[in-house]
């Protein structure tokens, strides 16, 4: 691809990434979706997206793996975070840890059938996407016993 058609290209995606949150906020807002937590943030979902295709553009897989992975991870919990409240059941807010952590099945199984770069690829990928999700699922665990004490002044 030439680079002209590239740079066009992302300009055109960023334009994309630029106006399609605020128009996608302003016309829940005027709806009775507007009120379901979460739904006004569903325009944020292209800012992700983007990401996404840059990522597909690495040349290694290990790192497109690890960058895909820590996105979903970082999408989904942005999204939790968001729709949590004081009625959040407290596995929902164990979903980004669990989420960053569903890699470690797979190494094991990778290692077990003799697949080393696999199950290497599966394991760093839990080791970086599971720590921020552990530390995620904690930060949404006090947002939701935060959210418990509205009525407190400090």
């Amino acid at each position: 691809m030439s680079v002209i058609k590239r740079i066009a290209l992302h300009a055109f995606l960023i334009s994309v990434v630029l106006i399609l949150p605020p128009l996608v906020y302003d016309t829940l807002s005027h709806t009775r979706l507007g009120s379901v937590p979460g739904m006004l943030m569903l325009g944020g979902l292209s800012y992700p997206a983007y990401f996404s295709y840059l990522v597909t553009g690495l040349q290694s897989a290990r790192a497109r793996f690890i960058w895909l992975h820590l996105i979903a991870l970082l999408t989904i919990s942005f999204f939790i975070l968001e729709a949590s409240g004081r009625s959040t059941p407290l596995t929902v807010a164990l979903l980004p840890a669990i989420l960053g952590l569903i890699t470690l099945p797979m190494a094991a199984i990778a290692k077990q059938r003799q697949q080393q770069a696999l199950a290497t690829t599966c394991l760093f990928s839990s080791l970086v996407s599971g720590f921020i999700g552990l530390v995620l699922s904690l930060l949404i665990i006090y947002s939701m016993g935060m959210s418990a004490m509205s009525g407190m002044r400090w």
